[in-house]
């Protein structure tokens, strides 16, 4: 799934000191099983050791929290804010929980009427401000409330103001994620020149970095550029000649776009070919729902459909997988 800002390549720091604050205790093997499990995108399996987790200790947080963690990646975004505030209670200590919590609350929202979405707003901005005021490190949640103040309209709460506000803290903090905070802010403004500025500065700043390109990416696709958004992962390819996430990535922009098919399916079956891919990369499955969109543009519904089935038999609650195999009935 995406972060507030596009898909996350590494733990979050706040995440990863939450698992490492979890060796503490002694969790039970099926919720050590469970977080394995996650963590490889096995999410059925996942999800059933998690759920013998909780039945076994109703008291562990980890186990709660990772399971409410299943059930976004599943878009059951229902469970997934139920076991998220358990977790929150059985822990209120933790910044990760409200975060994930303000995460599936507005997965929540996505799929709400205006009614509703007025009436999560609330929740939505409390959870990422929560999680700020146990750890203002917690460089996650503020993106979070970054992405509320551009999302919401501003009687829900939206502004401007303070999304650059929060921009700000956010490069002081952490330069490289600070440019991708203020770009997003431009580009609510429809800024275009000054977005491109600051990702083309995070590039000359981190070239290590792979990111930078990947936000490039988003911001082309948000405003259905695509010849731009193709040309950020062939630079993405150059830079990093080794790394298999652009052959993803172009599959994905050809299946959105309707451009460049054949490349982008040639793309996606490289990704297959090479070496599985671990948390945070996109799963096979994903890689298969994309194949199945692509296959549907090009007409050939029995491919599609053979795709979305293959993408559902490995990640049954892949949302897009879901809808392809609704469509091609």
């Amino acid at each position: 799934m995406l972060s507030p800002l596009g898909r996350p390549f590494r733990t979050p720091p706040a995440i990863a000191l939450w698992l490492a604050a979890g060796l503490a205790r002694a969790a039970s093997p099926a919720t050590e099983t469970g977080v394995r499990e996650f963590l490889a995108q096995r999410y059925p399996v996942a999800r059933a050791a998690l759920e013998s987790a909780v039945r076994q200790d109703p008291s562990d947080a980890r186990a709660a929290a990772f399971l409410g963690r299943v059930f976004f990646e599943e878009n059951e975004s229902d469970r997934a804010v139920r076991w998220l505030e358990r977790a929150a209670v059985l822990d209120p200590k933790s910044s990760a929980h409200p975060y994930w919590l303000g995460r599936a609350l507005a997965q929540q929202a996505i799929r709400s009427s205006l009614f509703v979405r007025a009436t999560l707003a609330g929740r939505i901005r409390r959870a990422f401000q929560r999680s700020v005021d146990l750890d203002p490190a917690n460089l996650d949640a503020r993106i979070g409330l970054v992405e509320f103040y551009l999302r919401a309209p501003v009687f829900m709460g939206g502004s401007i103001v303070r999304a650059k506000s929060e921009a700000e803290e956010v490069r002081r903090r952490d330069p490289l994620r600070g440019h991708r905070a203020m770009a997003r802010v431009y580009e609510q403004q429809k800024l275009w020149d000054l977005a491109s500025a600051e990702y083309r500065r995070a590039i000359a700043e981190f070239p290590s970095n792979r990111e930078p390109y990947v936000w490039m990416e988003r911001g082309a696709i948000e405003r259905n550029d695509w010849e731009s958004a193709f040309a950020s992962m062939d630079r993405l390819s150059q830079a990093f000649p080794s790394d298999a996430l652009p052959l993803y990535e172009i599959g994905h922009i050809a299946a959105l776009s309707g451009r460049q098919l054949e490349r982008g399916e040639d793309s996606l079956r490289r990704y297959l070919a090479g070496r599985p891919p671990a948390d945070p990369e996109p799963s096979v499955a994903l890689a298969h729902a994309q194949l199945a969109r692509i296959a549907e543009k090009r007409g050939d519904r029995e491919a599609a459909r053979r795709e979305a089935a293959e993408a559902l038999r490995l990640d049954p609650g892949l949302l897009d997988a879901r809808e392809a195999a609704a469509r091609l009935r």
